[in-house]
């Protein structure tokens, strides 16, 4: 079989949440199971260092964004775009709706994101995470959001949530979602189903690394054996559809 390198469409390399950013990068470099890693941005600070890092390690790509718990404004990511060689920053994001917060201004700033992403011809990553208790769907929130205002180069949810009816309306909707360590959970019998159920043409893979998990190899490959038991597929198969699925929504790693 072929060595098996996935695009690790989503994670978080940055050193205000890293004592040992050199190190981890080196090793991320080092891992050929890896073969392109999204450096995703989640407020000014870390989006401008995660441009700075893909400008130094070929293996990483860069996002600007503002995360829903994050402090910071959208108008500041279009000066670290036009400020370096933006030819490695793949995506706005990530952006979108966490219930943990303040759900007012998170809708005024994925309003905003949507607009730079389009402005930029640019997809966006959308963070959407219902808490428990919460009286308001982050899913749901987000969805109408994009029905009204579109992202014209396309979106994915990443982690998605698992919902068999919001999956539906986001792949007629032109979206993707990612999946990472969570579908390998006992309890995840719902993620299970969106697996099962999606068009694996809408499908990516993620680490979430270290939000999601402490160790992104081990998870990362037991995340994508997953997918490739619940689909039934050859691995080799598998790695060629979700690198070509980040590729088609991410047209700057190509």
């Amino acid at each position: 079989m072929n060595q098996i390198s996935l695009i690790d469409t989503h994670s978080h390399y940055n050193s205000f949440i890293m004592n040992d950013l050199d190190v981890q990068i080196k090793l991320a470099n080092n891992n050929e199971d890896v073969c392109q890693i999204i450096n995703v941005g989640l407020d000014t600070k870390t989006s401008m260092e995660t441009v700075q890092i893909s400008l130094n390690y070929p293996k990483f790509y860069s996002t600007l964004g503002i995360h829903p718990l994050y402090e910071g404004q959208v108008e500041s990511l279009i000066d670290i775009y036009y400020k370096y060689d933006n030819t490695k920053i793949v995506a706005i994001g990530e952006t979108g709706i966490d219930t943990n917060g303040n759900v007012t201004k998170q809708i005024k700033n994925f309003l905003e994101s949507i607009a730079l992403a389009n402005r930029l011809k640019l997809p966006v990553i959308i963070h959407a995470n219902t808490t428990k208790f919460a009286n308001q769907n982050a899913n749901k929130i987000c969805l109408e959001i994009i029905k009204k205002y579109k992202p014209l180069y396309g979106f994915v949810f990443h982690c998605f949530q698992p919902d068999l009816e919001i999956l539906k309306e986001i792949i007629n909707l032109g979206g993707y979602i990612s999946v990472g360590a969570n579908i390998t959970k006992p309890n995840a019998k719902k993620s299970l189903e969106v697996i099962k159920t999606i068009s694996i043409d809408k499908l990516l893979i993620e680490t979430d690394y270290l939000f999601l998990t402490k160790y992104p190899n081990q998870t990362g490959r037991a995340t994508f054996h997953k997918i490739c038991e619940l689909r039934n597929t050859d691995k080799t198969e598998m790695m060629n559809t979700l690198n070509k699925n980040a590729r088609r929504l991410f047209p700057k790693l190509n």
